[in-house]
């Protein structure tokens, strides 16, 4: 029961990420007494990553004809034409991918408990957990939050999961590990006050090479590729930062904001890209309101100069340090490797090379 999550893991959770879960478990208590209409309670969820399906409606079509679906009978509804006891689908992010054997034993366990036994892995590192009731996911979230995981943005005009090449830290091309940095970035943003005007969603990709394709940065309103250069004797870190990629109807390629961005300015100039966006953005017509179009609709040159005048007046923020200056400690788990055999068997020719990048 969520009660009894709650007791267990609140020396466990983070605070505020505490506060924000129960907040959601009174928007649900409140939705129940008819207190919050279905359309803000929809939003509200989704903001949690708590998706509807198409069979909310009650109804499935099985490719002959419609079928009715039987759910308990309630006129409660979590949106509209949603019902109630319909069962859901809950999004969990995963920055870049990464997860260590605590976080995977939760997953495991909530797709067990709450779900069909399925973790779905999305292409953008998300997992997604499908047939899961409104009513239990206060209590997945204390269990996902108590091992760091959050679900929070994982829909609705936020940012969502910020992603990554796969094979960072141990690709042979990459410039430098990115993860650090997208990690720094996501849980930076996570929340952030300067997000919660969008009119859409926000996307961002990080790789580790410029000449390989496996974060697929152009197509993302915010791409990183990791980048070096000699300065005064000394090789420096950063980023090529792209802008306004996209899918879609309207596809665009992002275009080059900046050939080399210092990596202690990763960060806050991501930020002064995304207050742009909040200011410019197309706020009513959905169809036109991702960052593309803003990028679109200036040229590339004219938003470089709107960008660089907001990073250079915006509002402090010094909570993005707090952020990068984990950075430094980042070191990868390395596992224990016998140095001479392997299950027992002495080690086949090449194992010592394969082993430093895997």
């Amino acid at each position: 029961m969520n009660s009894s999550w709650k007791e267990r893991l609140v020396e466990q959770v983070d605070p505020q990420w505490s506060a924000e879960i129960d907040a959601f478990e009174a928007q649900i208590a409140l939705r129940k007494q008819g207190k919050i209409e279905e359309k803000v309670f929809a939003e509200t969820r989704l903001r949690r990553g708590a998706y509807g399906q198409r069979y909310d409606n009650a109804h499935r079509h099985d490719g002959i004809q419609t079928q009715d679906l039987h759910y308990p009978q309630s006129p409660l509804t979590k949106g509209p034409e949603t019902a109630w006891d319909a069962p859901g689908m809950q999004r969990i992010k995963v920055p870049f991918g990464g997860m260590n054997p605590q976080q995977m034993d939760v997953l495991a366990e909530c797709a067990e408990e709450y779900s069909d036994d399925i973790c779905h892995i999305t292409t953008r590192q998300d997992f997604q957990l499908h047939f899961v009731h409104i009513e239990d996911t206060p209590s997945m979230m204390r269990r996902l939050a108590a091992v760091g995981i959050t679900t929070r943005e994982a829909c609705g005009n936020a940012v969502r999961n910020v992603t990554a090449c796969p094979l960072s830290g141990v690709c042979r091309t990459e410039s430098f590990d990115v993860t650090p940095y997208a990690k720094a970035l996501a849980f930076y943003m996570l929340g952030h006050e300067d997000q919660q005007g969008f009119g859409r969603k926000f996307k961002i990709a990080f790789s580790g090479c410029r000449d390989e394709a496996c974060a697929l940065v152009s197509m993302h309103d915010l791409g990183g590729v990791a980048v070096t250069c000699m300065e005064n004797g000394v090789l420096k870190r950063g980023f090529e930062l792209y802008v306004g990629g996209g899918l879609g109807a309207v596809p665009h390629q992002a275009a080059l904001l900046d050939a080399f961005v210092p990596e202690e300015e990763l960060l806050p100039l991501s930020r002064a890209v995304m207050r742009v966006f909040a200011k410019l953005g197309e706020k009513k017509n959905r169809n036109k309101a991702r960052l593309k179009f803003v990028v679109a609709k200036l040229g590339i040159e004219e938003f470089r100069k709107v960008v660089a005048e907001e990073r250079r007046t915006m509002p402090e923020d010094s909570r993005w340090r707090e952020h990068f200056d984990r950075i430094a400690d980042y070191k990868p788990e390395q596992p224990s490797l016998p140095a001479t055999h392997l299950n027992g068997n002495p080690l086949p020719e090449g194992y010592s090379e394969w082993s430093q990048t895997n």
